[in-house]
This record gives C-alpha cells, structure tokens and sequence, in this order.
C-alpha cells in the first residue's frame, strides 16, 4: 500500500449544497406562480374548456377579476376600481412590451417600430362576477393594442 486509507468515504458536502440550491430554486418559482394565480378567485366551468397552450409564449401578463368587478393585477397591493386606473396599468404593460419587441427587432436587424406586441393577457375572472366588468377590461386590452387574450375556466367533468 502507497499510504492510503482504504477506508476513505466519498465527500457529500458538494451534493448537499447542490440539493439545497434546488429546493430553494424551486421555493421561489412555486413563489412567483401563486403570485400569479389568486385562489380566491372561483372560474366558471365550462363545458369546451381546453388545457392551457401558453408554453411558447414568453410574455405573459395575469389579470384577475374579482366577485366585485375589480381588476387585481400582479405586483399591485390594491385592485384597480375604475376605468382610468386600468388603462394606466394596461398601457404600462404596452409600453413595456412594445419596447422590448422593439429591442429584439433591432438585435435582428428589423425595423423597431414595425415590431409587433405579442404579449398574451390572460383573465382570470370570478364565476360571480359581472360580464360587463369582464367585457370592460378585455375592450381596453383590445384599444391599447394587447390582442392576444385568452380566458380562463374550469373544465366540466362528463359523468
């Protein structure tokens, strides 16, 4: 023998701080999703309901409805009551998103000012909720310029 201890046991310490690092990585996406998604909010069912197709798209913007009209938004302590407070905070997220269709044009070598927004407004509105509250916020979507909208809702089970 060269000097060796036959008895050596592998270190585990690196393994240990790789675990940690992931459970802490996944505590914070787990985080930012219940941001995104209010559980208070009960959706309607419906009955022709699809799974969610929203994996390809890289912007995404969350609005709740609640059982009063209010629209909740993420990242906001307080719901958005009138007209003019909506349209404040859906042209914020225009402007943001049409700048940054307009940065990645210009890495492509694309006119910055033809780049078109592609950013997808979900709604999360309450079953309780009125239908002109909902009707509201998706026509301010539409004449700020965000066109991708989708609405969310619970599938009914066939028994």
């Amino acid at each position: 023998m060269a000097g060796g201890n036959a008895h050596e046991e592998p270190d585990l310490v690196p393994l240990l701080d790789l675990v940690l690092q992931l459970v802490m990585f996944f505590m914070m996406c787990a985080n930012f999703v219940m941001e995104q998604v209010d559980q208070t909010i009960k959706l309607p069912v419906a009955q022709s309901a699809k799974p969610s197709t929203t994996g390809t798209d890289s912007d995404i913007v969350f609005l709740t409805i609640n059982n009063k009209g209010e629209m909740l938004a993420v990242g906001r302590n307080h719901p958005l009551t009138n007209d003019d407070e909506v349209a404040v905070y859906l042209q914020g997220v225009y402007d943001d998103a049409k700048r940054r269709a307009g940065e990645a044009a210009r890495k492509a070598g694309a006119d910055p000012a033809q780049a078109p927004v592609e950013t997808l407004v979900i709604i999360r509105a309450d079953r309780a909720a009125e239908y002109s509250s909902v009707y509201r916020v998706m026509r301010k979507c539409s004449d700020i310029g965000l066109r991708k909208i989708q609405l969310r809702a619970t599938v009914q089970l066939r028994g």
